[in-house]
């Protein structure tokens, strides 16, 4: 009725001998970490994922390819460093984006901003130097297929439009 010969007989079936499944969500990325708005953070935060700041952080921000949100409620006086940068709530420092800085209307940043591309919102508040380097913008444009197709269909439908007009009987 058991078999008593299998060592743990829950053990999930590997279709080789001594290798275990590797679970399904290895591949996806782990919710943003958040800095709850009591909290008070000084020194320096590496890492590789994705940082949402409700409270206040003092030092360097290192995130390589994360995503760093500064909500509303947030404050950062820091360096730092990620693959895009969203300022809702205030920041000062030095502010480098390897794809984008993103100043929302809430936005109050002091401090030199630099990326390929920088959004500032009607409204915000910026003081500070700010840096475009557009030989870096045309790598990341070609490598990001969502933005390359967003701008093949941008085309193709004002084409489509322009064909249209010509043939119309107006």
């Amino acid at each position: 009725m058991f078999n008593n010969s299998e060592p743990n007989s829950r053990r999930a079936d590997t279709g080789t001998e001594g290798r275990t499944a590797t679970p399904a969500l290895v591949g996806r990325k782990p919710e943003p970490t958040p800095i709850g708005p009591s909290l008070r953070i000084k020194g320096e935060i590496t890492g590789n994922q994705d940082l949402v700041v409700h409270g206040h952080v003092e030092g360097s921000i290192d995130l390589g390819d994360g995503l760093l949100v500064v909500t509303k409620e947030g404050r950062v006086d820091a360096d730092i460093r990620a693959r895009v940068i969203t300022v809702e709530g205030r920041a000062e420092g030095d502010l480098r984006a390897r794809e984008q800085i993103i100043v929302r209307q809430s936005g109050q940043v002091r401090g030199s901003i630099a990326a390929p591309r920088i959004a500032l919102d009607f409204g915000c508040s910026f003081s500070g130097a700010i840096e475009t380097d557009r030989a870096g913008d045309s790598t990341i444009v070609d490598g990001d297929d969502n933005i390359a197709d967003f701008k093949a269909a941008i085309s193709a439908t004002a084409q489509s439009k322009a064909v249209a007009r010509k043939s119309s009987p107006r």
